[in-house]
């Protein structure tokens, strides 16, 4: 079967417009779930699998959910085969979060649980909406309410505010 050049560009067209629609959303929810290191690579290799099957990506209702779940499979591999990690959570060093970040709030959210983390993370680090967050990590909003109340309930008992009562 011959491939023409219009075949390859409509394709490249569509995988970057897929790419402009869950790339961060996926990016942000694997870094923040696995670190830095292993959330960026299993991104990376989300988003290299998502080429071969587009056509069955692009009718999906959530296709940056299914990209996530392609994604911690990936990362959980690359967890096994990693033994040095950088810190779990390290924003860009250009980054506005990385400025209003110190050493006691990383050390505190490495204490989260992973799903506490990634939902404290997603919403109040990079803004996402409860829902945003639900379909990307698929699970239900309720579930990223409780924890988002219950990663931030802990944090300002770790950073020693007295408002938080466990």
């Amino acid at each position: 079967m011959v491939v023409s050049s219009d075949d390859c560009s409509d394709a490249a067209e569509r995988f970057q417009a897929l790419m402009e629609t869950a790339e961060y959303r996926v990016r942000r929810a694997l870094v923040a779930r696995y670190g830095i290191d292993v959330g960026d690579d299993a991104a990376a290799e989300a988003f290299a699998w998502a080429w071969e099957p587009l056509d069955e990506l692009e009718p999906m209702s959530n296709p940056a959910g299914y990209l996530f779940r392609v994604g911690q499979s990936s990362a959980r591999r690359l967890m096994r085969w990693r033994r040095q990690r950088r810190p779990l959570y390290e924003p860009p060093a250009d980054s506005e979060l990385r400025v209003r970040m110190d050493a006691e709030l990383l050390s505190s959210l490495r204490r989260l649980s992973a799903d506490q983390r990634a939902a404290v993370l997603l919403v109040h680090g990079y803004g996402f909406s409860y829902r945003e967050v639900a379909d990307t990590l698929g699970v239900s909003e309720a579930a990223i309410t409780n924890h988002v109340h219950r990663g931030l309930k802990r944090l300002r008992r770790l950073l020693g505010d007295g408002d938080a009562n466990d």
